[in-house]
């Protein structure tokens, strides 16, 4: 897990300006283990910062996601979540209330893809279901 300041860093490493908005944003993303959408992100951080906008929720996060620190997932057609876990792993949607989970990838998912003269950057791997919860 990365810290705000390791966020910092990597947003200035990038030339991108550190904001207080920015800041606080890395702020509700360090160490969480759930997904936020962008609308509830935008929410959170919006209590603190009245005037924020949807797009500064949008361009901040591109960043950490370009810098290693977020995976952006959009896993559900109408809406975009933040995963601040990086590490190889899927993700479980439930199709019925919503709830987003992360999911262990397989040992024959860990392989090493080798294909001549391509480089592989993201691999996505995604479950749809219904969860325990609503069964």
């Amino acid at each position: 897990m990365w810290t705000v300041e390791d966020g910092i860093r990597r947003l200035k490493d990038r030339g991108a300006k550190i904001t207080a908005q920015r800041i606080a944003i890395l702020k509700r993303l360090e160490g969480r283990t759930d997904h936020p959408s962008a609308d509830r992100l935008f929410q959170e951080v919006k209590e603190e910062f009245p005037t924020l906008s949807i797009a500064t929720i949008y361009s901040t996060t591109q960043i950490l996601a370009d810098a290693g620190l977020l995976k952006v997932l959009s896993i559900d057609e109408k809406r975009v979540y933040f995963d601040p876990g990086t590490h190889p792993h899927g993700h479980f949607l439930c199709t019925r209330c919503g709830r987003l989970l992360d999911v262990g990838l397989p040992e024959e998912m860990k392989l090493q893809v080798e294909l001549e003269g391509a480089q592989v950057d993201r691999l996505e791997f995604f479950l749809y279901g219904i969860c325990p919860r609503c069964l």
